[in-house]
């Protein structure tokens, strides 16, 4: 198992250090191409939706064909997806964020369920953790290598705008890269089922109330993190006219911040009472740093404070993914990954257009308004489940991490990095 998850991880590692460069650059490049709010959030949300779409079938081929062909295809699609965005186009950038959609619709589904098949499902706290932290990783250097197409601008005379568009090409390179690894992954698939719609039902079934539960609260909070979290890009070019070195810097040392701190996630939650519980007091802590962030007018302060509570809402979504996880037999992990990933996704790309919307209107509104809706689900995720939050705090945190039958496992509701489609690697889905 150790061999398959170290090579899964660098594999994960250079997928997010495409991302963490692409959230550095994408908006001040389209910002550069013209682009208002409102068509920065379209597009946006043709990427999440297009995501949602592929979402199912990533699912399902990864329980028929494997997981690990299917996280290739992913990867390669990003490859082109970035390609078509560097044009500049306006119909190639919009194809680019459909594309991209398809490629984290097929390959997140499928990194989730391999990432489930690689070890135990004793261990899966563990691999996700690992696995999502290395991801994590990735994003946080990538996002400094904003820093590089401002330096290129600044000292070899390149235009700013070129300098992102080479930028972008480089991050159509990178999703090639993080195919190799993969040959190396050991891929544990049950005998597989055929027989898509009985699949479908026995999932539902083993999954019962609490998943339906679980997934309107993620579907809310999934439209609540892009309104705002998924254009934050976006609203600070805006309302700062900072450049991608900016963003990238603060973009980078959450990732980084937070690629460490995951590590400790499944060690906490069996100290403190289980995930639930570690969940909802490091998301409900964001939640006042949200607000702050709309009544100050200093980008050094407004960043620090974005990096505190980004950190505060994604950190222990790893966890909770590994417990829904664990409900479901190994061999159809890959559709119940599509069904949670579906639920988060819809909303997510309504919640990316009505952001950019209100971008144009009020740069403040969509913050505001995300604090509110995180605070109803968070309220609402607490007494739905509180007799379990009960039962850890007894002295059945340990058990809940290790079996299903303990503290209800859920996938954590999550922001999800700013650049083209969120992906599930994690609040905000991992928002932020």
């Amino acid at each position: 198992m150790r061999g398959s998850l170290a090579r899964l991880m660098a594999s994960a590692m250079l997928w997010g250090l495409t991302w963490g460069l692409l959230w550095s650059v994408l908006a001040p490049y389209l910002k550069g191409l013209g682009y208002t709010g409102s068509e920065y959030g379209l597009v946006g949300a043709t990427s999440v939706l297009s995501g949602a779409l592929f979402t199912l079938l990533g699912g399902v081929l990864s329980d028929r064909y494997g997981a690990r062909p299917t996280l290739a295809v992913g990867l390669a699609l990003e490859s082109a997806a970035m390609a078509l965005v560097s044009t500049g186009s306006p119909s190639l950038v919009a194809a680019g964020f459909f594309v991209n959609g398809a490629s984290n619709g097929l390959g997140l589904v499928a990194q989730q369920a391999l990432t489930a098949r690689i070890g135990s499902d004793r261990e899966l706290h563990y691999t996700f953790s690992y696995v999502s932290a290395a991801s994590t990783l990735g994003g946080g250097l990538g996002s400094f290598l904003g820093w590089a197409p401002v330096l290129a601008s600044r000292h070899a005379g390149i235009p700013l705008l070129e300098a992102y568009r080479y930028s972008i090409l480089l991050a159509s390179i990178l999703p090639l890269a993080a195919i190799a690894p993969l040959a190396g992954v050991e891929e544990r698939l049950q005998a597989r089922q055929r027989g898509g719609r009985a699949r479908l039902r026995g999932i539902l079934g083993r999954l019962g109330r609490g998943f339906y539960v679980a997934a309107g609260i993620d579907a809310l909070i999934g439209f609540g993190a892009a309104m705002s979290v998924h254009n934050i890009d976006y609203y600070f070019a805006a309302k700062y006219g900072v450049t991608s070195a900016q963003l990238g810097s603060v973009l980078g040392a959450q990732q980084l911040a937070m690629a460490l701190l995951m590590t400790r996630m499944p060690g906490l939650a069996e100290r403190l009472g289980g995930a639930l519980r570690v969940y909802i007091l490091l998301a409900s802590s964001s939640l006042p740093l949200l607000v702050a962030i709309t009544l100050i007018d200093s980008f050094p302060l407004a960043a620090g404070l974005y990096l505190v509570r980004s950190i505060l809402m994604n950190v222990a979504n790893p966890l909770f993914t590994a417990f829904i996880m664990s409900l479901v037999p190994s061999e159809y992990r890959g559709t119940a990954a599509a069904f949670l990933s579906i639920s988060w996704t819809v909303p997510a790309g309504i919640g990316r257009a009505v952001g950019g919307w209100l971008l144009d209107r009020d740069l403040e509104l969509p913050l505001r308004l995300t604090a509110a809706i995180y605070a109803a689900a968070l309220a609402s995720l607490a007494l739905a489940f509180r007799a379990r939050q009960g039962e850890a705090r007894k002295g059945r945190g340990r058990e809940a991490i290790d079996h299903p039958g303990g503290l209800l496992p859920l996938v954590g509701p999550a922001e999800g990095p700013g650049h083209p489609s969120p992906p599930r690697r994690g609040g905000d889905r991992q928002e932020g």
